[in-house]
């Protein structure tokens, strides 16, 4: 369940309270652990006869925020991919965050395989986008990076500002610099343990 409705369970009056209680804070903990620990935790109460453990599919993919109000208004936002849903994505998918929140507004991701019409080939493309339509407008520094083989650290792709307008989004056609079959092959440096780590840095500029 989404931390969201986790919050409408813990609140409703049709469950027993210290029961709900637990299981939810079961529940947030869990999803506050790295994706690795997680496949852990789930492996071992498989071995149980019922478990709440089970990964839901996800219509918008989860992201991990961490907010900052002071000195500025920043989000750094955290989202994973695993290499079978990457792979979905050829020749022509998308993949979508769930929207968090950063100065009072909706933001969320978008990820792509995108045909490079000047090159011919595929490749990995990431935007961020606004869901506030109409004449609202917004502007934001950023800064995309993901993690990357050998020393496994998270790697600076691309910084600059934006305007935001209602309904307009910023990103990069290819994000990591090279063609789909590269970036999808056995020796990529993107995937660790089959997750591709993406993390942006979003500041509300003054």
């Amino acid at each position: 369940m989404t931390c969201r409705k986790l919050k409408k369970v813990l609140t409703c009056n049709d469950f027993d309270v210290e029961t709900v209680s637990k299981v939810v804070l079961e529940a947030l903990f869990f999803k506050a652990e790295t994706s690795y620990s997680q496949r852990a935790i789930a492996s071992e109460a498989a071995n149980v006869s019922f478990s709440h453990y089970v990964e839901r599919a996800y219509k918008y993919r989860p992201v991990k925020i961490v907010e900052f109000e002071q000195p500025r208004q920043q989000c750094v936002v955290y989202l994973d991919l695993k290499r079978e849903e990457c792979a979905h994505l050829f020749p022509a998918g998308k993949v979508y965050s769930q929207v968090f929140h950063l100065g009072g507004q909706g933001f969320f991701f978008s990820a792509h395989c995108n045909m490079d019409q000047q090159s011919s080939f595929h490749s990995f493309r990431l935007f961020l986008g606004m869901q506030e339509r109409g004449s609202v407008t917004f502007t934001v520094d950023y800064e995309f990076a993901a993690r990357a083989k050998p020393t496994e650290d998270y790697v600076i792709k691309y910084k600059g500002n934006y305007k935001f307008m209602g309904g307009k989004a910023v990103g990069y056609r290819n994000l990591f610099g090279i063609p789909w079959t590269l970036f999808m092959s056995e020796e990529s440096n993107y995937f660790i343990n089959g997750v591709l780590h993406i993390r942006a840095e979003l500041t509300v500029r003054q």
